[in-house]
């Protein structure tokens, strides 16, 4: 399945041309895909939770999702179909990695949430990173790449071990990234906030991605 094919479906899922404006966005929908992908099946009142959605909100995205064959419910909760597992698997080909990651060295107080971008673009926006992160609730964000086997903070930092090592051992430990990925950090007050701002702006970095390789494809 195409990237182009999944932003499609989540735009759809979103829309609020088939029914009232929904209270959930895009994040809630890749979380969802997510979630359901690595812990097979879950209970509505565990999603809703998982989400921080009211039970209505999840009621309808799982409705929603059920229409267009992403997912199905049974007595053990929700689990995806083989076509939202395809949907799933395309998302994970771009993020993954989760995590919480310590930002104290930094000097920035606040909880600290990593997300994995797999093969990032050459050149990354780091301002654009940042607003989409604020945008979605984070208070701030940290843009790593890793180039030549080290880590770097795109004009800060060249080489994030040299100068807080304790940080990079821990992101190549828990993210494990490999050549030309990216690590985006989203920090906030709450670790919710900080995920979302991470998820998102990772989400738009995968997109940015998707459209230089289709760029140069087709030059």
């Amino acid at each position: 399945m195409m990237l182009s094919k999944v932003v499609s479906i989540i735009e759809t899922l979103t829309s609020s041309a088939i029914g009232p404006s929904p209270k959930f966005d895009e994040y809630h929908v890749i979380k969802l895909l997510m979630t359901l992908l690595k812990e097979g099946s879950i209970g509505r009142t565990r999603l809703s939770k998982i989400l921080m959605l009211g039970e209505g909100s999840t009621r309808t995205l799982i409705t929603r999702m059920k229409s267009m064959g992403l997912i199905e419910e049974s007595r053990k909760g929700c689990s995806l179909t083989p076509s939202g597992r395809d949907v799933a698997d395309v998302i994970v080909s771009k993020i993954s990695c989760i995590t919480r990651v310590p930002v104290e060295s930094f000097g920035i107080s606040g909880v600290g949430v990593g997300v994995l971008v797999k093969g990032a673009p050459p050149r990354v926006d780091v301002i654009k990173l940042r607003d989409e992160a604020v945008r979605r609730g984070a208070k701030a964000l940290i843009t790593m790449l890793l180039v030549k086997g080290k880590l770097a903070i795109p004009t800060v930092e060249d080489d994030v071990m040299a100068r807080w090592p304790d940080v990079s051992k821990y992101i190549f430990d828990a993210i494990k990234p490999q050549e030309g990925d990216a690590i985006l950090i989203g920090i906030a007050d709450q670790y919710s906030m900080a995920e979302r701002g991470a998820l998102m702006a990772a989400w738009s970095l995968a997109l940015e991605q998707s459209k230089s390789v289709n760029a140069s494809s087709t030059s």
